[in-house]
């Protein structure tokens, strides 16, 4: 199977790594709230697919249509891992390492789709 390698795009590998922390993260989560769950997984490996696609995307103006869903979602999914913390599913060390990744990683996707659209 082909796999992306690219020391260049740093952005995939540090998504990739923050998607396995987070199933780890995640795997704890009781049945009774698997929707949380599965949102989680489903919002992640979908930032994870828009970011693909934003790569190789030409056109400035689908470049800005993937920045806007990328930061909304990365949001959400900051929103989600909060409220998994309120229902004291992870403790705050564990918010905290996994929301400092996530603020990274938004910071990342700012400044290389920003320089992608010029």
């Amino acid at each position: 199977m082909f796999k992306i390698i690219s020391n260049e795009f740093n952005i995939l590998n540090k998504y990739k790594l923050f998607i396995k922390e987070l199933d780890n993260l995640i795997e704890n989560i009781p049945r009774k709230d698997y929707f949380y769950k599965d949102k989680i997984r489903y919002i992640s490996n979908y930032i994870l697919e828009l970011i693909l696609k934003c790569n190789y995307e030409e056109e400035n103006n689908n470049i800005k249509f993937y920045i806007v869903n990328i930061k909304s979602n990365i949001a959400y999914l900051d929103f989600l891992l909060d409220r998994l913390y309120n229902m004291k599913y992870i403790n705050e060390k564990n918010l905290y390492k996994i929301t400092t990744k996530l603020i990274e990683i938004n910071k990342m996707v700012s400044g290389w789709l920003n320089n992608k659209c010029k």
